[in-house]
């Protein structure tokens, strides 16, 4: 149904995987949707190792990834034989009919890697027949033709950005400003948020006239130390219920918000499970 582009203006500084891992993970366990997490980045990515404990990168990987991920759909779209119904056998369960990871790739050469681009809207188009929901994490900037590539035939963008003035000052001035944004739907998030920042969500709308809600993945060491541990999925369940006194509960709730304005923005206004 639909699809979701996590995209930022500047390469490692905006926490875009985390923020998907953390949008995905939310959406798996509170929302009834079939949810596929993916990205499309050559290097290694912390998408994987966030969710399968073993994952080590390209090499010396104690998984195989030959007959699944991105790679293998790649070959099925290529050969003609890619149908909405398969996808799901090349992908990794991480809660049963709600999350499922597409694995990147394992090329050893970038340049082979980008040929998917090829490809690769029609690999997500028939992901979308089949999933409620796609969560994509794709390379920071304007000049990955794979990111464009994918913003193109996305239904929602959601921009991450931080509080460093100079990224917000290029971002709005738009410097930083893909021309899909003024066509397709976009939200803002800011993420590794520090709520007690003069650069506040609300002083940042203010500062740069921005009307829209302004989204927040805030920081927090305990989803941090998940992320590291390869233990997200036990952070979130052990962090459903906690109340406002707890140290985390600010960020659940934030990513709650998050979550929610995702799902309304596609119009998958699914009852959220108790």
């Amino acid at each position: 149904m639909g699809q979701v582009a996590f995209w930022g203006n500047a390469h490692g500084q905006v926490a875009t995987t985390a923020n998907v891992v953390a949008s995905a993970t939310i959406i798996g366990l509170e929302y009834a949707l079939r949810t596929l997490v993916a990205h499309t980045h050559w290097s290694r990515s912390t998408l994987e190792s966030a969710f399968l404990k073993y994952f080590t990168g390209r090499e010396d990987s104690l998984i195989t990834f030959n007959d699944t991920g991105l790679d293998a759909l790649e070959r099925l779209a290529r050969s003609g034989r890619l149908t909405p119904e398969i996808i799901q056998d090349y992908t990794n369960p991480i809660l049963k009919d709600r999350l499922d990871l597409l694995t990147g790739t394992t090329k050893p050469d970038e340049a082979m890697f980008e040929s998917i681009h090829e490809v690769i809207q029609g690999i997500f188009y028939a992901a979308k027949q089949f999933y409620n929901l796609t969560l994509l994490d794709l390379n920071s900037g304007q000049q990955n033709q794979l990111s464009m590539t994918m913003l193109q035939g996305s239904d929602l963008i959601v921009v991450n950005l931080n509080q460093n003035i100079n990224l917000l000052e290029r971002f709005f001035s738009k410097e930083d400003w893909p021309e899909i944004l003024n066509e397709k739907p976009f939200i803002v998030v800011l993420g590794s948020y520090d709520p007690q920042s003069k650069y506040s969500a609300q002083n940042i709308a203010r500062r740069f006239r921005y009307k829209d809600p302004i989204y927040t993945v805030p920081y927090c060491t305990d989803f941090l130390d998940a992320l590291n541990d390869r233990k997200v999925l036990d952070f979130f369940l052990r962090n459903r219920s906690v109340t406002k006194l707890h140290d985390n509960y600010f960020f659940m709730q934030e990513i709650r918000r998050l979550a929610r304005a995702i799902v309304d923005h596609l119009g998958l206004n699914l009852e959220m499970d108790a």
